[in-house]
């Protein structure tokens, strides 16, 4: 009995230390210094082009900020030896490589392009938006984090007591409006089955879903944000063109009830 509890008590130990050691605190108040990495390439008459944002400064500071990014571009590492500690810098030459090798071979599987869709940073947060295109369909990464301490922002941190339904519900009504706005790019002849697969069919983020979700936030001027959020979508086959992981944005200014935006400073 008594080793059991000292197994336990080192094992709670372990996970403590590993705790500790994976949330290092950060105090990032200046200016980090944001780049971008592109790269692009030619097979058979055919340019893909690739770029994401690069975020500078210590090695902590990299670590956090390149994280997902580092994730997204090696997804697809199945058959490629690599240090998964190295630096994005490094990381991005060995998939460029990667994917010109494959791409130009005529397998098209994994990400064909990388796009930034903007970089943001504020006195407050940093944040981007990227859209790219995997396997043949389309795809969305959203994130952003708080300073000083580079923290990923979620909804509930945001959100005030008692509104949680409240902010839930303005998003569903807002991400119905999203994905009817699809048909700006549904092709002529897709048109009238598209308006009857919105008309038919409700949108809605699941609580859980929601509480966790990684809010986006792009600066459009001077006290002036966007907030944004995404929802994959299952659309049908005849729309694969068009990507699932569906946008809703919503001036910050117009949640001030529902949402603290103090930490957003505007």
């Amino acid at each position: 009995m008594i080793k059991n509890i000292i197994i336990l008590i080192a094992a709670c130990a372990f996970i403590s230390c590993k705790n500790d050691k994976e949330i290092i605190s950060l105090n990032v108040e200046e200016t980090v210094k944001t780049t971008r990495l592109v790269d692009d390439f030619e097979c058979n008459n055919t340019s893909y082009v690739f770029q994401i944002p690069f975020y500078e400064g210590d090695a902590e500071t990299k670590k956090r900020l390149n994280k997902e990014i580092k994730n997204l571009i090696t997804q697809d590492f199945i058959d490629v030896t690599y240090n998964k500690d190295a630096d994005l810098e490094e990381i991005w030459s060995i998939f460029m490589s990667h994917r010109e090798q494959k791409i130009c071979s005529g397998d098209m599987s994994g990400i064909t392009n990388i796009n930034i869709e903007h970089t943001t940073q504020t006195d407050a947060l940093i944040s981007y938006e990227i859209t790219y295109t995997r396997n043949g369909l389309q795809k969305r990464l959203i994130n952003s984090f708080k300073k000083p301490e580079l923290i990923i922002i979620t909804t509930s941190d945001l959100t005030k007591d008692q509104k949680e339904d409240d902010v839930r519900t303005i998003f569903d009504i807002n991400l119905q409006q999203s994905v009817a706005n699809l048909a700006l790019d549904v092709k002529v002849d897709d048109q009238a089955e598209f308006r009857n697969y919105v008309e038919n069919k409700v949108f809605n983020f699941e609580k859980s879903e929601f509480e966790n979700a990684t809010i986006g936030i792009k600066e459009l001027g001077v006290d002036s944000l966007m907030l944004q959020l995404t929802k994959h979508i299952e659309l049908p086959k005849t729309f694969s063109y068009l990507n699932p992981d569906v946008k809703v944005e919503i001036r910050a200014k117009e949640m001030e009830y529902y949402l603290d935006l103090s930490p957003l400073k505007i």
